[in-house]
C-alpha cells in the first residue's frame, strides 16, 4: 500500500511581509495588541493584505474584533478569501493541498467545504497554482492559526472580478455556508483602494468602506464594476455582500477605519478593515 504524500503550501512572502520564523511573528502579533482569547465576537471580517510593518496592526485590529470566540464560539473554520493578483487570470481558485504552512504551524484545509464550493460553479476551480504565487491569504494565516490554532481553513482566491464570477460566489456562498455559519468565521482579505491622486485615493476608500458597512451590493458592485472603485479584493466584498450572509449581522469599525500609505509610481494605497457581529 503506498502512502499518500502531503501536500502543503509553502510560503511564499515569509521573511518579507512578515518575519521568517515563530519568535519573530509572536512578538509582531503581541506589539500589535492581539491577544487570543481576547477580544469580540465578530463572525466576519475585513483586513488588509500589506506587509505587516505597514498594516499589520489594522489587520490584527481586525482580527481583535473576533478574537474573543474561544472555547465552544471557537470557529471550527475560516473561509479565507483574498484576491489572486494576476490580471490574466479570471475564475475563483481553490486549494488542492492538504495543509498550508505557518511560522506558527500547519493549519489544515477543509477540502469537503471546498469541493461542496466547487459543485456549486463551473468558475470553481481545485487549482494550487495561484496560491502557490499569491500572497493576500498567505499574509492573514498567522493572525488565523494564533487566534484559532485548531480552526481549518477554506483558502478562495478571485482573479479578475467579473459579474458572473461574483454572482457565482455569492450563490455558492449561501448555499454553502449558510447551514454551518454558527461555526465559520469569515475572513476577507482586501485593500480597499489604490491611485495616483492621494486625496481621490482617500475619498474613493471613504465611499467604498461606508457602502460595506451600510451593506449596499448593488451600490457597491456597480462601482466596483464600472470602475469607480479600486479595491484589490473588491469582487470578494461583492460576492460575501450580495451572498446573504451578512445580512443579519451588524456593522462594527475597526479602529483606524482608513489608514493611507505611499506606494510604488507615486501611488497611494488605502488599508481598510471592518468586522461583523
Amino acid at each position: 500500500m503506498v502512502a499518500l504524500r502531503e501536500r502543503v503550501r509553502s510560503p511564499v512572502v515569509r521573511g518579507i511581509f512578515y518575519p521568517d520564523d515563530k519568535a519573530g511573528v509572536l512578538a509582531c502579533l503581541r506589539a500589535m495588541g492581539l491577544r487570543r482569547g481576547r477580544g469580540g465576537y465578530a463572525r466576519a471580517i475585513i483586513a488588509p493584505h500589506g506587509a505587516w510593518e505597514i498594516s499589520g496592526p489594522l489587520a490584527a485590529a481586525a482580527f481583535t474584533a473576533a478574537a474573543g470566540k474561544t472555547g465552544w464560539l471557537s470557529p471550527s473554520r475560516v473561509v479565507i478569501m483574498g484576491p489572486f493578483h494576476d490580471r490574466r487570470s479570471e475564475g475563483l481558485f481553490l486549494s488542492n493541498s492538504h495543509s498550508f504552512q505557518t511560522p506558527l504551524g500547519k493549519i489544515p484545509v477543509d477540502g469537503e467545504i471546498s469541493g461542496e464550493l466547487e459543485s456549486c460553479s463551473p468558475l470553481f476551480e481545485i487549482n494550487d497554482i495561484p496560491h502557490l504565487q499569491d500572497h493576500s491569504i498567505e499574509v492573514l494565516l498567522p493572525f488565523v492559526k494564533y487566534c484559532f490554532p485548531r480552526a481549518s481553513i477554506v483558502p478562495i482566491l478571485m482573479g479578475q472580478p467579473r459579474e458572473e464570477v461574483i454572482a457565482a460566489l455569492a450563490r455558492a456562498l449561501n448555499i454553502v455556508l449558510e447551514p454551518i455559519m454558527e461555526d465559520t468565521l469569515l475572513v476577507l482579505s482586501c485593500n480597499v483602494a489604490v491611485g495616483t491622486s492621494e486625496a481621490g485615493v482617500l475619498r474613493m476608500a471613504d465611499d467604498c468602506m461606508s457602502l460595506i458597512a451600510e451593506k449596499k451590493a448593488a451600490e457597491f458592485s456597480a462601482a466596483l464594476l464600472d470602475g469607480r472603485f479600486s479595491a484589490c479584493g473588491g469582487g470578494l466584498v461583492a460576492g460575501l455582500l450580495r451572498s446573504g450572509l451578512l445580512d443579519a449581522m451588524r456593522p462594527c469599525p475597526v479602529p483606524p477605519p482608513i489608514l493611507s500609505m505611499k506606494g510604488e509610481g507615486n501611488t497611494t494605497v488605502c488599508y481598510g478593515a471592518l468586522s461583523f457581529e
